[in-house]
């Protein structure tokens, strides 16, 4: 598992085969920081698809009026890159909150 995305709402599995990006449903995995109750794992193959999941993390939102995310994510620069990603957004009801793991 490369990232852990948590939200106050079911988040949607998705496949990119070609990408090398798989997004399902998380097992068994108790994370202490999480605070929601809906939450799928990433595992990617390439760092450059980071932006496969900001897009994914965008139509989830473009679904509801609210959401509230959390973001735990493993490796640092990844970390860094998708802060970044986010830092730009501004959005009123919907929340994004990232961790390192």
């Amino acid at each position: 598992m490369d990232i852990f995305i948590a939200s106050n709402r079911q988040l949607p599995i998705r496949y990119y085969v070609q990408e090398s990006v798989w997004i399902r449903r998380g097992g068994s995995t108790k994370l202490p920081d999480v605070t929601l109750p809906f939450f799928v794992e990433v595992e990617m193959k390439h760092p450059h698809n980071l932006a496969i999941i900001r897009d994914y993390i965008f139509d989830f939102q473009r679904q509801y009026k609210q959401t509230e995310i959390q973001l735990l994510i493993k490796d640092i620069a990844h970390l860094a890159t998708m802060q970044e990603m986010f830092s730009h957004v501004k959005q009123i009801h919907h929340t994004i909150t990232i961790y390192p793991l």
